[in-house]
């Protein structure tokens, strides 16, 4: 069976996940700052063009459960954020502009 557009983009989100997971299928916080880095850098770099520290902050932000690790559900939050980042830019909004950025 062929997966939609949108079925394959959830599978995509869950292979980048299991791309920087360890064993328990968690993300510590230098394997969410390399995933970061690798997969968002034009977001990084206009936060960073924005005087704005966004890694400095985001694990403890989306860390929720204090288990100082990244579940899945923590992980989809911060795609959350993201995204919506992304939408707010293409209706005319700078990158990194949210609040919570």
């Amino acid at each position: 069976m062929n997966n939609t557009p949108a079925e394959k983009s959830v599978m995509d989100m869950i292979d980048l996940f299991h791309k920087y997971t360890k064993p328990d299928d968690t993300i510590d916080k230098p394997g969410l700052l390399k995933l970061l880095k690798e997969n968002f850098p034009n977001f990084l770099k206009a936060c960073e063009e924005r005087g704005k520290d966004y890694l400095s902050h985001i694990f403890e932000d989306k860390e929720k459960n204090k288990d100082q690790k990244i579940q899945f559900s923590e992980f989809l939050s911060l795609l959350g954020d993201i995204s919506t980042d992304y939408h707010n830019h293409s209706h005319g909004a700078e990158l990194c502009s949210g609040d919570d950025q």
